[in-house]
């Protein structure tokens, strides 16, 4: 099993559960389609940062998604469906 960690800082901070309905609504639908595709959570944290791990069966299987033409108008899907600003964090 390999893990996926995405980090966000969201402002207005009060808009973390909107960001993560928003997420869930508009990325939820591709992943169950992709193939290792096993679980995603949220770790939310003070002052609007949120973590997302994404569970794939392997490492093979995230490096396809991630490889997907479609992922570009997911993100374009995404920004006009969250109507607040969030940034992605660097991970280490």
């Amino acid at each position: 099993m390999e893990i996926e960690l995405l980090s966000f800082q969201i402002n207005p901070p009060e808009r973390l559960e909107d960001f993560i309905e928003a997420d869930a609504e508009v990325w939820d639908p591709w992943l169950r389609q992709q193939r290792g595709f096993l679980r995603k959570t949220y770790t939310r944290y003070p002052g609007g940062r949120v973590h997302i791990r994404i569970f794939w069966a392997s490492k093979r299987d995230w490096d396809a998604a991630a490889k997907d033409p479609q992922i570009p108008a997911i993100e374009v899907k995404m920004r006009a469906r969250f109507l607040g600003v969030y940034t992605k964090l660097p991970t280490l």
